[in-house]
């Protein structure tokens, strides 16, 4: 039964190739969206590896008042190594162009020490000069050579930039505020001779790693028994360290998230448009297979079987795609690690895929050819096409001040109230997508041109990218459906042409409608949009403080680019369909 199932499922897919590309494309799309969320942070993970090494990092760093504080953690039972504790103090330091507070520490050397920094330029710090964080040092143009001074009680001192190094326990500046650099013993003593503002920093490593966060819980409570304010303390297992130095993915993540559930969204109207579509076409021979024994449940896994081997074929298409392309995004994590992210290519990521894309393509299928599984043998072959449900939106398309064809138009595709509504909301789900990209370059383009912006380049690029891929998918959905239309109704056009209708009045009858169904969802779409972006940014940010919205000439854009790629998707097989000949057109079966 299976095997004629199968057969059944793939008989004459080669007259559904536009449904079936599509179907992949967008399913594809989406597992790839869904890989790139997952893979993005893994491919940084390595590098963090390697620079944690590299430094001997600290399996928890406390950050306490004193000294005396530093060394109380570091003679906790289950610590297996230990640094020196190291002073730390913020300041305000001036360059050419800016002013920027700035947390200096004290330069550390030695193979044994522990969280040391990791030189990637130049050289020590040496007397009077300073070393500065690798991501600090590229947003603000700072090269080796250059000099900058940092306030002081009685002025400032002057520095020279002598080299360039990476920490493995800091997040890339300006998301990472402020950012690090360091100096000797000597210039911290001059920028700050009262110790009583100086910070510390106590880095350890621990017997068994695994065990940093119960090892931190035990060090706050021991501060805390030895009367050390809560205030003044932070404890920092590696776990968190490695979070913080990737922390750039988080934005990215959130925006793949967001793009793969939109995407998952469209996908499920289109195959279900698609599949109800094939349903209707088929429906004398889904009364054929019912005669022949088989149950609605059996009729409806017709489709399903071919939905879900194309979305098998699209994920595996959408995990090539998106495994490469996942150490791409994660790029501006690199500037705060030992070589850039790595192809991470994790199997369970690809399961993790299937097992949401599938789900949704199995479900569309099954909910749009379970109402033509349900008609009786007698009706499906009696009737053969389904004719178009009565509706109410179709009768109220018809108003006297309308024109003729766009009623006729509004008739034919409202009456095919659920495909409308599925086709409104992926058109919706598209202009809603443009918002969120308009307003995140307004936000950008509002930043002064002298702030550090922390979003990564990469990040309105992917936004664009994923925004063209749902415009091509939609555009493409347009005019897979303009030929469904267009064939159900190739007797209709035949009595248009009959009755006198010209050409171009049959032809503004398919453009016209879908033209005016694309218009309100459009409309529908700005609002959505502008609640999806508020809610991206304060997601990402915390609040919506710094959100731009799209200038409302750019939205205004939005109806028109949406009618022009309307009539241009439409208007082909439109045209296409006014060429058959009336007598060829009223024989149509």
């Amino acid at each position: 039964m299976t095997g004629m199932l199968l057969k059944l499922a793939f008989a004459g897919i080669r007259t559904r190739l536009l449904a079936s590309v599509l179907t992949v494309t967008i399913a594809a799309a989406a597992a790839a969206t869904i890989v790139l969320g997952l893979e993005v942070r893994s491919s940084g993970v390595d590098p963090w590896e390697r620079t944690f090494a590299a430094a001997n990092g600290a399996h928890v760093l406390a950050y306490v008042p004193t000294r005396a504080d530093a060394n109380l953690i570091a003679g906790l039972p289950g610590v297996s190594d230990r640094g020196e504790p190291t002073p730390l103090l913020n300041a305000t330091m001036t360059t050419p162009q800016r002013s920027e507070p700035i947390q200096v520490a004290a330069w550390t050397t030695g193979t044994t020490q522990v969280n040391r920094p990791v030189p990637t330029a130049g050289s020590a710090p040496g007397p009077g000069g300073i070393v500065f964080e690798r991501s600090l040092a590229d947003a603000l143009g700072l090269r080796i050579g250059a000099h900058v001074s940092v306030s002081t009680p009685e002025g400032s001192a002057e520095l020279r930039v002598r080299g360039i190094a990476i920490s493995s326990a800091q997040a890339r500046y300006p998301r990472s505020n402020p950012g690090l650099a360091w100096v000797t013993d000597a210039v911290l003593k001059h920028i700050e001779p009262d110790r009583g503002h100086w910070r510390w920093m106590q880095a350890v490593r621990l017997d068994d790693p695994a065990a940093a966060a119960p090892f931190a819980a035990r060090a706050a409570a021991r501060l805390r028994a030895a009367a050390v304010a809560d205030s003044g303390v932070s404890l920092e297992t590696w776990q968190q360290q490695r979070d913080s130095a990737l922390l750039d993915v988080q934005p990215t993540q959130l925006v793949l998230t967001t793009f793969a559930i939109l995407l998952l969204a469209v996908a499920f109207f289109v195959v279900a448009i698609l599949v109800s579509a094939r349903a209707s076409q088929q429906r004398r021979v889904i009364g054929l297979l019912k005669a022949a024994g088989l149950t609605p449940r059996q009729v409806g896994a017709v489709f399903a079987l071919e939905s879900l081997a194309l979305g098998l074929l699209a994920t595996a298409l959408g995990f090539a795609l998106g495994a490469p392309l996942a150490p791409r995004l994660a790029a501006p994590s690199a500037e705060t690690l030992l070589g850039s992210p790595t192809i991470a290519m994790n199997r369970w990521h690809i399961l993790i895929a299937s097992c949401v894309v599938l789900p949704v393509l199995l479900a569309s299928a099954l909910m749009s050819s379970r109402r033509s599984a349900r008609f009786t043998v007698v009706e499906a072959i009696h009737t053969g096409d389904a004719s178009p449900a009565r509706s109410l939106l179709a009768r109220a398309a018809i108003r006297p001040f309308l024109p003729m064809p766009l009623a006729l138009g509004l008739k034919d595709l409202l009456a095919r109230g659920r495909r409308a509504l599925l086709l409104a909301g992926a058109i919706t789900l598209t202009g809603a997508v443009v918002v969120i990209a308009l307003s995140l370059k307004a936000t950008l383009g509002a930043q002064p041109a002298t702030e550090v912006s922390d979003v990564p380049d990469e990040l309105p690029l992917l936004v664009y990218t994923l925004d063209a891929v749902l415009l091509v998918i939609t555009v493409t959905t347009l005019v897979a459906v303009a030929l469904l239309s267009v064939r159900e109704r190739i007797r209709d056009y035949g009595i248009f042409k009959a009755i006198g209708l010209t050409p171009a009045q049959i032809t503004s009858t398919l453009v016209g409608a879908h033209a005016a169904l694309a218009l309100v969802a459009t409309l529908v779409s700005i609002p959505i949009g502008i609640v999806l972006y508020l809610g991206l940014y304060a997601a990402a940010s915390g609040n919506t403080t710094g959100a731009v919205i799209a200038p409302w000439p750019w939205l205004a854009l939005i109806p028109i680019g949406t009618l022009v790629l309307v009539v241009a998707a439409v208007g082909l097989p439109a045209r296409l369909a006014t060429r058959i000949r009336t007598a060829e057109a009223l024989r149509f079966e």
